[in-house]
């Protein structure tokens, strides 16, 4: 009974600590942040053309689900969720979805969330799990295994994000198709990676409503010449033999990667959209985050004053802000 009572006093103190540390965290971040409202000059996105969507369009389907629960929570249940591509240019697997689903009848809005290159992490479930537990449901698209660093030919990076598209246009069929969905209230949000992928999605499909963006940048050709990723630099000296010059690189990735944030980023509607910019990012280097930024229309942007991973210390902040931002845009109080 004495050691009991001495764990559980342990294990309060413990808690206690952590909720210091979470705190002190968040003050943290909250003071080491730069934050730019979107540009009241601002006058609109440009219209998209019959061109482009004719080139992210794909055949319809009805979608026949495999849909497996794996975890009950309080106010939401996750399941697995998993149905196969109505076109594949890249990579052959099924789309996979970690789905949380609100419990309480009636329809919620509902975010799509993409992750980082090394897939579904602790950010990622983090950000879904916060977002469920105030009633929002959410939508964890996986990579498929076929991964970027795989592609060895820039027609080959170009199908690999034209599939994202195709891919994440398909989920929101889904999504859109059931019962506690609302189909007027969707969102997006991405990290590294995910951020990118989020920014090209949100530029092709006007269901989309308010994105967040967080460490994504443009151009991809941009990012692969600077990036001080250790894989992105292995890929690019494969290429550099002969009489091949990170500028040939460079030339080859612009003309033929049409699927570019910086391509579709005047269809994006900046006053829905919050980004979070790493003042010392080296991995999507922070001229690509600035370059984003301005293409889109100079959105609302926070400015982390870290380099690409020590912006992970800023995720109790980056949650709360961003789950202010969804309720704002999708009228939840």
């Amino acid at each position: 009974m004495y050691k009991k009572t001495i764990l559980q006093f342990e294990g309060h103190i413990i808690g206690k600590a952590m909720s210091v540390i979470i705190l002190l965290a968040v003050l943290v971040s909250v003071s080491s942040c730069a934050h730019y409202q979107c540009d009241p000059d601002y006058t609109g996105p440009a219209p998209r053309t019959a061109e482009m969507l004719e080139y992210y369009s794909y055949p319809k389907q009805d979608i026949g689900a495999k849909i497996e629960k794996t975890t009950e929570k309080k106010h939401y249940a996750i399941s697995r969720i998993e149905f196969p591509s109505a076109i594949n240019i890249y990579g052959k697997e099924n789309i996979k979805i970690d789905y949380y689903q609100q419990k309480k009848p009636g329809k919620y809005p509902a975010v799509l969330i993409l992750p980082i290159s090394g897939g579904v992490d602790f950010s990622v479930k983090s950000f879904a799990r916060y977002f469920a537990s105030h009633g929002i449901n959410c939508a964890v698209v996986h990579n498929r295994k076929a991964d970027l660093e795989d592609t060895k030919s820039a027609e080959e990076i170009e199908n690999y994000f034209r599939q994202t598209v195709l891919d994440n246009r398909q989920v929101l069929d889904y999504l859109v198709s059931r019962p506690e969905v609302d189909e007027d209230r969707l969102g997006c949000l991405g990290l590294s990676l995910g951020g990118i992928k989020a920014s090209l999605v949100s530029g092709v499909d006007e269901r989309l409503k308010c994105c967040v963006f967080g460490l994504a940048g443009g151009s991809i050709a941009d990012i692969t010449i600077s990036s001080g990723e250790k894989e992105i630099r292995n890929s690019v000296k494969k290429f550099l033999k002969d009489d091949v010059t990170p500028e040939d690189i460079h030339a080859e990735l612009s003309n033929k990667i049409r699927t570019d944030p910086l391509e579709l980023a005047e269809y994006i509607d900046a006053r829905n959209v919050l980004m979070y910019i790493a003042a010392f990012d080296m991995v999507v280097p922070r001229k690509c985050g600035d370059k984003l930024r301005q293409a889109i229309g100079k959105p609302e942007t926070i400015y982390f004053f870290s380099g690409h991973y020590g912006s992970f210390l800023y995720l109790p902040y980056a949650e709360a802000k961003s789950l202010s931002f969804f309720k704002k845009k999708f009228g939840l109080k």
